[in-house]
């Protein structure tokens, strides 16, 4: 009798858990705001956007990605592309209202276009190719921290050879943003924002051994907050912050709160 009640718990869990695992296939998406827009709240600016380049926006952390499979462990914690990220949270900030950004990272291959361009035009090329846009800021930086298990909470409850856990753990990354000054090459502003990476683990099992016969049952779900979410989230919490900043430098003029 006892065996079949655990029979039918197990049969219970492992039925409750198993549609979870059942992943349908969903066509790739695109994010046209920003995953962090309290630009919105702010007062809009009346004067021309401001226009910055991005330089060198990198991983610096050197943190390298602890996997669970049996594949290279050279991969690296933070994802590549930082300067990628800051362009497009830059362009979508506030519905694109703050910020024109100019192409700095691949800049040698717009030179060597123009060149090609100019060629091709010969000597109209000066009248028909417009002035290179030239920023007042250059932007830079990069992920410059990851801490692991920065909080790990861990509860296990087990009776009558039933046992059920919840695991939480908390990672951290850093973000730093600097504005520097194209004129005098100064830092006019440096910015610092994190973000936590959320995993959380629940699982039950159970054994139950009588005679010679043994049942055992296992069953649990897993959630991992993608490091790229919590990245793009911490990039556009420095851009927020360094655009209040802007605000009071004067580098807008923005409309008067009623």
């Amino acid at each position: 009798m006892q065996i079949k009640i655990l029979f039918l718990l197990a049969s219970s869990v492992l039925s409750a858990c198993s549609h979870p695992l059942i992943k349908e296939v969903k066509p790739p998406s695109t994010l046209q705001q920003s995953v962090f827009d309290e630009l919105f709240e702010l007062e809009k600016p009346i004067s021309k956007r401001l226009i910055v380049g991005v330089y060198s926006f990198t991983d610096q952390t050197g943190q390298r990605a602890v996997l669970d499979r049996n594949t290279s462990s050279m991969s690296s914690a933070i994802l590549q592309g930082l300067s990628s990220l800051l362009v497009q949270e830059l362009k979508l900030a506030g519905d694109g209202e703050w910020y024109r950004v100019v192409e700095r990272e691949s800049i040698q291959d717009i030179i060597n276009e123009r060149r090609i361009v100019s060629s091709a035009l010969g000597e109209d090329a000066e009248e028909q190719l417009p002035p290179w846009l030239l920023p007042g800021l250059i932007l830079t930086g990069g992920a410059v921290s990851y801490d692991r298990k920065i909080y790990d909470n861990f509860q296990g409850f087990g009776i009558s050879s039933i046992n059920s856990s919840s695991q939480v753990q908390s990672d951290q990354v850093g973000i730093i943003l600097r504005a520097v000054s194209v004129q005098t090459g100064e830092v006019l502003e440096s910015v610092y924002a994190s973000k936590e990476v959320l995993s959380q683990m629940n699982g039950v099992s159970g054994l139950q051994i009588l005679n010679t016969t043994s049942m055992a049952f296992e069953a649990g779900t897993a959630s991992n907050e993608p490091v790229s979410l919590a990245v793009r989230k911490a990039i556009a919490s420095a851009i927020f912050e360094l655009t209040k900043r802007g605000i009071e430098n004067d580098w807008w003029a923005v409309e008067a709160a009623s």
